[in-house]
């Protein structure tokens, strides 16, 4: 049996349970092209850096991809965080279950 609780106060949720899905993902917002970004050649540039990272043993980079969080609530908490999901009390007071 899965066992819930709150990911706010920590209370233990039965039947009635609130669930927030938040998602963030990366925005790439298309500049203007211009003749001198036609001219570069991205393929060089992609080697340089596959080079560097050869050379410096760093192979990792940086997580870039959509990230997906999933909390549980309950009434009273979610009431709470549908009003103000950004204000700072909220986001300190977090605790995840153990799911």
């Amino acid at each position: 049996m899965i066992h819930y609780s709150c990911d706010l106060c920590g209370k233990s949720l039965g039947k009635e349970r609130y669930e927030a899905n938040i998602e963030i993902t990366p925005v790439h917002d298309p500049d203007e092209l211009t003749e001198e970004d036609l001219d570069i050649d991205h393929l060089q540039q992609i080697g340089e850096e596959i080079s560097k990272m050869g050379s410096t043993k760093e192979f990792e980079l940086e997580e870039t991809g959509p990230k997906r969080m999933k909390f549980d609530f309950c009434t009273a908490c979610a009431h709470r965080f549908a009003k103000t999901p950004l204000h700072p009390k909220m986001t300190r007071a977090v605790r995840y279950s153990e799911n």
